[in-house]
């Protein structure tokens, strides 16, 4: 089975996942970890461990971390191997794409790569493109 889990500082992964759920109608398993919330009842740690515990062995796991380097990456470095993938610097359309991927294609390392560098395209800088359209018009 494959595995969602939307993890970031505050509330992103929440409204990240709702807004997912809202545009594909998904039924898939998405979990949201919202880190460093004033009313946390439990710890990161203990919270990502329980939902780990919670998955068969060999299910793919597709973990979108909001940014590099940060805390919330931090804790899921050690669950990294060739079925639990983590992504830094998640977006919409990345959390779409590999939401509505197919699981009848097995995620590699260069699957999820290809995706990756799919969802690269969808960071535009529109100001620039604009500018590029009108010389293209004269």
């Amino acid at each position: 089975m494959r595995r969602f889990i939307f993890a970031s500082h505050h509330k992103l992964a929440y409204g990240l996942k709702d807004t997912v759920n809202f545009l594909t109608n998904s039924l898939k398993d998405i979990y949201d970890i919202n880190a460093y919330l004033e009313d946390e009842q439990k710890d990161i740690d203990t919270t990502i461990a329980e939902l780990f515990s919670s998955f068969d062995p060999g299910d793919e796991v597709i973990v979108l971390v909001d940014m590099m380097g940060g805390s919330v990456y931090q804790k899921f470095f050690p669950y990294m191997n060739d079925k639990v993938h983590v992504i830094c610097g998640m977006n919409l359309p990345m959390a779409m794409s590999f939401v509505l991927a197919s699981e009848e294609i097995e995620l590699t390392q260069d699957s999820v790569q290809r995706l990756v560098m799919e969802c690269r395209n969808q960071i535009v800088y529109v100001n620039q493109m604009r500018s590029q359209i009108d010389e293209d018009d004269e």
